[in-house]
């Protein structure tokens, strides 16, 4: 008993801290407010690439490929002497004609032609197929080209999101902002392949797409403001 009224006593003589000093007073946060910006802008496509293939089929494998790979050599070394062309080897393939039996073999092979200059590529690969299947026909954008659009796009998607973010503090009855978080992002997909298959034509050239078209290229800003009060 006398434990029990001694506890007691220490209870009611500790001291008793007031709220207002228990916890530090905190400044109210200033409002966030969540914008996003974006600038786009339509470009034309500077790349061209042409993949030309070549077929050969028969009983024994290894001439086949020694002839798939001559063709090919000599096709790559026309290409290189056509000036702003880059030509090089793609892939090259072996395998039965009928998968799962035995029988003859077939061998695929491919080179790889790249240009800036859509006609000069567009007339070499047709002359190149009267002898070589064209496989497939694609355009896009170098990373030259979208590397410098998306500086001049950032700087407007930049300016855009600033003027947001100062029409949004007046708007709230506010005298300015500060920059929270910044998050970029890029965006401008690439067109897919125009697929050809072609029989070779000893008559004329090929007529070859050489009209690549436009993209979008996209800069996103989105972020975070805080409003700010006068001082």
């Amino acid at each position: 008993m006398t434990l029990r009224v001694t506890l007691f006593a220490l209870a009611l003589l500790a001291p008793t801290i007031p709220p207002a000093l228990a916890e530090p007073a905190t400044a109210p946060a200033e409002p966030v407010l969540r914008l996003s910006a974006e600038a786009v802008r339509s470009v034309n496509l500077d790349e061209m690439t042409v993949v030309l293939a070549s077929e050969r089929s028969g009983e024994a494998p290894g001439a086949l490929n020694a002839q798939v790979l001559a063709e090919l050599d000599a096709t790559l070394a026309e290409a290189r002497g056509t000036p702003g062309i880059v030509a090089r080897l793609g892939s090259l393939q072996t395998q039965p004609a009928a998968r799962g039996r035995p029988g003859p073999w077939q061998v695929r092979g491919e080179i790889v032609l790249e240009a800036r200059d859509f006609r000069v590529l567009g007339d070499l690969a047709g002359r190149l197929a009267q002898r070589l299947q064209i496989s497939a026909v694609r355009f896009g954008l170098s990373g030259e080209k979208r590397r410098s659009v998306e500086r001049e796009l950032l700087a407007e998607a930049a300016a855009s999101f600033q003027d947001k973010a100062s029409a949004a503090a007046r708007a709230f009855g506010f005298a300015h902002y500060r920059i929270g978080e910044i998050t970029l992002g890029t965006s401008g997909p690439r067109p897919g392949p125009l697929m050809m298959r072609m029989a070779a034509s000893a008559e004329a050239a090929i007529g070859v797409p050489s009209e690549g078209g436009e993209t979008d290229v996209q800069v996103r800003v989105e972020g975070t403001v805080l409003l700010l009060a006068a001082r």
